[in-house]
């Protein structure tokens, strides 16, 4: 899924952050792939559970 900060302060974000690992394009756009530890099971896509977890960290997804 792509991305963005919800008020601009994020441009680029590289890593893991909780379940997810973050990548910035060269075109600026940030994806995020949901990515669990090795100890939990894969969630199901849930979108509402996607957005849950983005609202927490100041982000919005613009393409699931």
């Amino acid at each position: 899924m792509l991305v963005k900060s919800k008020d601009g302060s994020i441009r680029a974000l590289h890593g893991r952050i909780g379940d997810y690992i973050f990548r910035t394009f060269k075109s600026g756009k940030i994806s995020a792939t949901y990515a669990p530890h090795l100890h939990r099971e894969m969630i199901e896509s849930s979108s509402s559970h996607h957005r849950e977890q983005m609202k927490k960290l100041n982000l919005i997804i613009v393409k699931e």
